[in-house]
């Protein structure tokens, strides 16, 4: 389903037997599909779901994605220093001999 037509459900029908928790959960769905597909969230979209959604659970969800990127890219970085740590005593260790 496109973005557009979730946003063309009327508010109650959105949040009706839902939990908090599907609510973010969906709602970040719709942050995590745009940002694959376009790179980025836009204005609009986020207009629409703070519309929707409330403005508190849309900026959360905003909040989630954007911490979950910056976790993922440290822990890139920390297996990409301990590779060349391994490389590094492996050389080190091979020169030796």
């Amino acid at each position: 389903m496109s973005i557009i037509g979730i946003f063309s459900r009327s508010k109650q029908m959105i949040t009706e037997n839902k939990t908090p928790t599907e609510l973010c959960i969906e709602c970040e769905s719709i942050i995590q599909d745009e940002k694959k597909e376009y790179g980025r969230v836009s204005k609009i979209t986020m207009r629409m779901l703070r519309e929707k959604y409330g403005d508190d659970r849309a900026n959360r969800a905003m909040y989630r994605q954007q911490k979950k990127k910056n976790i993922k890219s440290s822990t890139e970085s920390m297996i990409e220093k301990g590779i060349d740590i391994v490389s590094a005593l492996v050389t080190k260790k091979t020169s030796s001999l």
